[in-house]
């Protein structure tokens, strides 16, 4: 079955984690809604490491059967869910992944608590 990797975004370090690996080398990314502030767009994050035609919204409330019907035609696909501030705060989403890992029990679901993925312009800001 494939994977699942949840950042969130927000003010970090793009360079301290293998996020941006992680997000290279996706063959999908999933963009929650944006949160307040001016880095926690999940969106305009992703575009900074995946091209635009590998980047999808999601609303929280459709997210796992977007995500379920995704892996179907991609069993052993790797995709990226990025959500607004810390992934483990965002509570809808977070809900989401629990329906996904119910619809698709084989699929590894990798959450990275406080990992938070900045664009690259705004991470020396962050310091």
């Amino acid at each position: 079955m494939g994977t699942l990797h949840v950042l969130g975004t927000g003010p970090g370090d793009p360079d301290g984690a293998d996020a941006p690996d992680l997000l290279g080398a996706a063959d999908a990314v999933f963009a929650g809604p944006p949160g307040p502030g001016p880095d926690a767009d999940p969106e305009a994050t992703a575009l900074f490491y995946a091209e635009a035609w590998r980047v999808e919204r999601v609303r929280p409330r459709e997210a796992a059967a977007q995500l379920d019907a995704w892996f179907a035609g991609r069993p052993a696909g790797t995709a990226v869910l990025m959500v607004a501030g810390p992934a483990e705060a965002d509570v809808a989403l977070g809900a989401a992944v629990d329906g996904l890992r119910r619809l698709c029990p084989g699929l590894r679901v990798d959450v990275r608590p406080g990992v938070v993925v900045a664009p690259p312009h705004r991470s020396p800001l962050a310091h």
